[in-house]
C-alpha cells in the first residue's frame, strides 16, 4: 500500500457514479424499490445491528445497486459487478441523508478517509475489522460515501456503535449507505474497486451481504441460547452453514470438528426441516457393531444423537 491514502498502482478504477445523464441508482424517487422502515435500527438481540436508521425490518437489504449488479457501463457493457448493497430508508431522494451508520458488530477502525471535492466516487468511506464472536468469518466491512466521519483510526466499536452518517459524498445524486463485506484486508489498499474482476474474483474477496447477514443473525441466536429457526438460513447453502455456523458452535463448545463428517451434515439436515440441536456437548462415540455399528453424539437440551455407519440417523431427548 502506498503513501498516497491507499492507492496503489492497481487501484486506477474507482466507485464512481453514472456519466449525466444516465439515472443513478433510485434516480428517479417513483422507481425507489425500498419503501423505508422507521426511525430505530433493525437487529437481532440488540447485538446484530443493519448499519443504517431507519431500515424497513421486512426488507432491509434492499436500495439502489444490489449484489452483482452490473455498473460502470462502457458502450453499454458493465465493467463491474458491484460488490455489496446500497441500503437505503424513506420514500424519497434523500430522505435518509444525516441518517446514522453504526458498526454491524464489533470491531476496529482501521482507515477512515475524507472526501477531497475530487471525482473520487467513495466520498467520505470507512474501513472496519470486525472481530466479534458472532462473525461467519473474518471480514472487513467497508462503507462509502458517508456526510461525515464520526469514528477515528484505531477506535475499538461496539455493535451498534456510529462510524458516521448516511450521505452522497463522491459526486452522488442520492444518499444511501454503500456497504461492503471483505473476506480478509483489501486486495489493493483502502481505495480497492472489483473494476474488471470476474465474478469468481468477486465472490472470493466479498460476501454476499444477505447470506452473510443471515449466518450472523444464526449465531447472534445461537449465543443467546437460542434456537436457529430454518427460514434464518435458507439463503444458505450447506457449506455455508458447516463451515460459517456449525463450525463456531462446535469452536464455542471446545469440541474437534470435522465439516465433511456425516453428523455435520445431519446436523444440517435436521435444521433445515426445523429442529434444531444446538450446540455439541460431546464428541463422536462410537457404539454397536457389524449392521449396528455407529456413533452417537450429545447435543443441547439433553438431546441425544444417532447415526449408523449407512448413514441414516435420529435423535432422542
Amino acid at each position: 500500500m502506498s503513501d498516497d491514502g491507499g492507492l496503489n498502482v492497481w487501484a486506477i478504477h474507482h466507485h464512481v457514479p453514472p456519466p449525466k445523464g444516465m439515472d443513478q441508482p433510485l434516480r428517479p424517487a417513483g422507481s425507489r424499490r425500498q419503501a423505508g422502515g422507521g426511525a430505530g435500527f433493525v437487529t437481532v438481540n440488540n447485538r446484530l445491528f443493519a448499519p443504517l436508521q431507519g431500515l424497513n425490518p421486512n426488507n432491509i437489504l434492499m436500495g439502489g445497486y444490489g449484489w452483482l449488479s452490473g455498473t460502470d457501463y462502457v458502450n453499454g457493457v458493465p465493467q463491474t459487478l458491484h460488490p455489496g448493497l446500497d441500503l437505503n430508508s424513506g420514500q424519497s431522494c434523500n430522505d435518509d441523508e444525516g441518517a446514522a451508520i453504526v458498526a454491524p458488530l464489533a470491531g476496529i477502525v482501521r482507515a477512515t478517509l475524507f472526501w477531497n471535492g475530487s471525482s473520487l466516487g467513495e466520498g467520505n468511506h470507512v474501513w472496519v475489522e470486525l472481530d466479534d464472536a458472532c462473525l461467519p468469518g473474518p471480514t472487513w466491512w467497508h462503507t462509502d460515501h458517508l456526510l461525515d466521519i464520526v469514528c477515528g483510526v484505531g477506535q475499538r466499536l461496539n455493535p451498534g456503535d456510529p462510524i458516521g452518517l448516511c450521505g452522497r459524498s463522491g459526486g452522488w445524486d442520492c444518499a444511501h449507505g454503500h456497504t461492503e463485506l471483505l473476506t480478509s484486508a483489501p486486495r489493493d489498499g483502502w481505495y480497492t474497486w472489483p473494476y474488471g474482476w470476474s465474478r469468481a474474483q468477486v465472490e472470493a474477496q466479498y460476501y454476499d451481504p444477505s447470506a452473510w447477514w443471515s449466518a450472523a443473525s444464526a449465531l447472534v441466536l445461537a449465543e443467546g441460547q437460542q434456537p436457529i429457526p430454518p427460514e434464518t438460513v435458507m439463503l444458505l447453502e450447506d457449506w455455508q452453514v458447516k463451515g460459517w455456523i456449525l463450525s463456531t458452535l462446535y469452536e464455542w463448545a471446545g469440541i474437534e470438528y470435522n465439516p465433511d463428517s456425516g453428523t455435520a451434515q445431519a446436523w444440517v439436515d435436521f435444521l433445515r426441516k426445523g429442529t434444531y440441536l444446538g450446540r455439541p456437548r460431546t464428541g463422536e462415540r462410537a457404539y454397536g457393531s457389524g449392521d449396528q455399528a455407529g456413533v452417537w453424539q450429545e447435543y443441547d437440551y439433553g438431546c441425544l444423537f444417532y447415526r449408523l455407519s449407512d448413514g441414516q440417523s435420529s435423535i432422542t431427548g
